[in-house]
């Protein structure tokens, strides 16, 4: 999360307040992020012929029992990545994805490898990691980047809340309730993630550690803001206070304080990287 930037990046789309916004699929992001954990993305999308399809279950078995499980795309439910497990001596596999029903894995079989968002398996093929260092400058440079761009898509969640003709369909309501619930639950992650990251470099580079600690403790503030409003599992009463006017407000004045503190961070991290070589 750190080394790939994305624990840095706020991504909202504000038409739909869609949560697939929130978490980052674009090739750069996750070239970083495949490169600091020592490996490289094959992208293998259906749909597949005999032939093919043959060949992706027997790369899909080799890799599950060499400990690096492929990744998968809209294996159950929205086009989020999850993980294939296992498998069975029938062409069917198991699936480890954020939409499963309980504590078992989901299980798929050839039919649901439709297409790109649907069932797309990517494979990870082992490299050797490039320096710490040079991954947390990435890190660091990715994240700056993106700053402008995150300022300004928390500004425009909270003008979002405080537009109440967006919100008068209560069933519209209803519906962005649980989007905006999940992006809080998503930007929380990235936060704690970001802190993390930030708090383990100042044993690599000695001389901004200060300015990395003071960025950590700006994100770990933001975190504290959407905790008290809340990053439970969603449920019913979520909807119901969502639909309130006075309730949205309070979000938004909420997402105000944190995009103060994402400001500050920010500014940390700038000094930081001007004295990182």
């Amino acid at each position: 999360m750190g080394a790939s930037g994305a624990a840095f990046d706020v991504s909202i789309d504000l038409v739909a307040l869609d949560p697939l916004a929130a978490t980052p699929r674009d090739p750069e992001t996750l070239a970083l992020a495949a490169r600091a954990a020592g490996v490289k993305l094959d992208d293998v999308p259906p749909p597949y012929d005999e032939d093919l399809r043959e060949l992706v279950g027997s790369r899909i078995r080799e890799a599950i029992d060499d400990k690096l499980p492929p990744l998968i795309r809209g294996a159950v439910g929205p086009p989020e990545y999850g993980l294939i497990v296992g498998y069975t001596n029938d062409d069917r596999y198991l699936v480890r994805t954020f939409f499963d029903k309980d504590d078992k894995p989901s299980e798929i079989g050839w039919p649901d490898f439709i297409d790109t968002d649907n069932g797309s398996p990517v494979f990870l093929d082992r490299t050797a990691p490039p320096e710490r260092a040079v991954q947390a400058k990435d890190g660091l440079d990715a994240g700056l980047a993106r700053a402008k761009g995150s300022e300004d898509a928390l500004a425009g969640w909270a003008d979002a809340l405080r537009d109440d003709t967006r919100w008068a369909d209560t069933k519209h309501a209803g519906t962005s309730a649980f989007a905006e619930h999940a992006m809080r639950v998503v930007l929380a992650d990235k936060r704690r993630a970001a802190a993390r990251f930030l708090r383990g470099l100042r044993s690599l580079f000695t001389t901004p550690g200060g300015d990395l600690l003071r960025a950590a403790e700006s994100y770990g503030y933001v975190v504290d803001v959407l905790e008290k409003l809340g990053t439970k599992p969603f449920d019913p009463s979520v909807a119901m206070r969502f639909v309130d006017a006075g309730h949205r407000r309070g979000i938004a004045k909420a997402l105000d304080a944190a995009l103060g503190h994402e400001r500050e961070a920010h500014d940390a991290l700038r000094a930081a990287r001007a004295t990182i070589r």
